[in-house]
């Protein structure tokens, strides 16, 4: 019970803290959207930030996480604080050395990738554009890589809360940019905010690695040796590798992240070469579009951040110390306690955002430079998106839980049918339905992806207690119906405005919550025996 209440003290720090920081973001977007819309300019910045943004994702963002933390949690564990530092050192290090040779290459190459891969329909003095933001932006790769790693010695000494704050430090960049840059230097100034943005990622962390007594002192033998696993690895990829010795050396788990790492990389680069596509497609279609595609997906993941990835960066760490430990049987509890209350609060989050997506983006965005055109592009993404924010956060689990059991290679071969998928749907979907094709093809692939990842683990570990899923599902569906019902009547009555808003979102979640519990569901009771026994603790 002691573990439950931890872990449910930090759920809600993390959610408290990411919440801030998707204020701060929306206040960002708010900004930006006023400032320029959805027009040409906001095409070209959006386009930029992609291929950066891949880098960002495969080195900084999930790949480093869910194999670094599994292991550095060993040395932690076993309590070998020296080689845990030395650990962390060296893959700082190796991140630096990537990232600032992909940077450099990138911004070389800025030009080509823009006219030929990224957004070939673009007139060619929107691809300069493009092309010369870009290569601002890609500095920022290497500071959040630097920061990635950071993130996850953080979390791996179960510390959520810097991490959770560090996403407002990005947005205060953005807006300093957007305040203070844009007026002399144009749209360049947003992308140098994106820099700064970056820069302060990594500040606001330092106070939490100091209380760790993490020090950077880098290690040139260990570097070196990085460097050339890397080049082994990458020789022998797709080969099961002898990893003996990630338990007793630092090259051992130096080895270890790198091999983890490799499948996970090929799976982040489905991910990111699918919006490699989108931008493809988005680019011949009206103008707007690429950027009303992003702006949707963007509004699509401030619940699923908030109840998803938050519950599923608190469980992670968890998972895997309860796997090096062999203790499944708690690890799949665990497991199954995250979907169900990742279920319960995301159905109601999504059928919310479909039913109040359009008169929100009215309310909040539709000024200056966003006009209603701007809305209807834009909701025409989040109403499809919508769909997809249980999705995603089912995956945000039951990838982590392959991660936590060292297993990085089963996830990718499924995001590579995701992938292939995806961009089947595009080249179907698109054509006929513009826009609207666009985020349907990404939200269909996703639900299978989550299907087949569930599948999976179940096939690897045993039942996953499907009959309590399939009930937390059932009852959330039809508590769901029910709050749908009583919104729309509400509008009928109230119209669309800021009233609406302000009452039929929270009476929508009371009824929901009521109807869910007199269903029989016992995931909000038991949240609230917790909260009260940390309180009495």
């Amino acid at each position: 019970m002691n573990r439950a209440r931890y872990l449910l003290q930090s759920t809600l720090l993390v959610i408290i803290f990411l919440g801030l920081g998707k204020v701060t973001g929306f206040v960002r977007l708010l900004l930006v959207s006023q400032a320029y819309g959805t027009g040409r300019e906001a095409d070209a910045f959006t386009s930029a930030n992609q291929l950066p943004e891949v880098f960002i994702v495969l080195i900084a963002g999930g790949a480093l996480a869910a194999a670094f933390i599994p292991v550095y949690s060993q040395y932690l564990t076993s309590d070998r604080q020296r080689e845990a530092a030395q650990l962390a050192n060296t893959i700082i290090t190796l991140v630096i050395c990537l990232l600032g040779t992909i940077a450099l290459l990138g911004a070389i190459f800025a030009p080509w990738l823009t006219r030929t891969i990224m957004v070939p329909d673009y007139d060619p003095e929107l691809q300069a554009l493009t092309a010369s933001l870009m290569r601002v932006i890609l500095i920022q790769t290497v500071l959040f890589g630097v920061s990635g790693v950071l993130s996850s010695i953080l979390n791996a000494n179960q510390h959520f809360a810097l991490p959770a704050l560090a996403p407002i430090a990005l947005d205060i960049g953005y807006l300093v940019g957007l305040f203070a840059l844009t007026p002399t230097m144009g749209i360049h100034g947003l992308a140098w905010g994106t820099v700064l943005g970056g820069l302060l990622h990594i500040l606001i962390q330092l106070p939490g690695l100091r209380r760790y007594r993490f020090r950077y002192r880098p290690d040139a033998r260990l570097v070196r040796f990085g460097l050339a696993e890397i080049g082994r690895q990458i020789r022998h990829f797709g080969q099961r590798l002898e990893l003996g010795g990630s338990g007793r050396t630092v090259e051992g788990g130096v080895r270890e992240i790198i091999y983890l790492m490799g499948p996970r990389i090929v799976m982040l680069s489905a991910i990111q070469a699918a919006d490699i596509f989108v931008l493809r497609f988005g680019s011949g279609l009206a103008e707007g579009a690429v950027t009303s595609y992003f702006y949707g997906f963007t509004i699509m993941q401030l619940p699923e951040t908030l109840l998803g990835t938050a519950i599923a960066i608190v469980v992670f760490p968890t998972m895997a110390e309860l796997f090096n430990e062999q203790r499944l049987a708690e690890m799949k509890a665990l497991a199954i306690t995250a979907l169900r209350i990742i279920w319960v609060l995301t159905v109601p989050a999504a059928i919310a955002l479909l039913i109040v997506g359009r008169p929100a983006i009215q309310l909040f965005l539709e000024r200056g430079a966003f006009t209603a055109l701007s809305t209807e592009l834009v909701y025409a993404t989040v109403a499809i998106f919508s769909l997809r924010i249980v999705a995603e956060a089912t995956v945000e689990i039951v990838a982590r839980l392959f991660y936590a059991r060292h297993n990085t290679r089963t996830p990718m071969i499924t995001y590579i049918v995701w992938f292939t998928l995806n961009v089947l749907l595009l080249y179907l979907l698109v054509p006929l339905l513009g826009i609207r094709g666009m985020a349907l093809a990404s939200t269909a692939a996703f639900t299978v992806l989550a299907v087949l990842l569930y599948w999976l683990n179940r096939r690897e570990l045993g039942s996953l207690s499907n009959g309590e899923l399939v009930r937390t599902a059932i009852r959330a569906l039809a508590a769901a119906a029910g709050m749908a019902a009583a919104i729309w009547l509400l509008g009928r009555l109230l119209g669309s405005g800021l009233l609406f808003l302000l009452v039929a979102v929270p009476a929508g979640l009371v009824i929901y919550f009521a109807l869910n519990h007199l269903l029989g569901g016992r995931e909000i009771p038991e949240l609230l025996s917790l909260v009260r026994q940390r309180r009495s603790a």
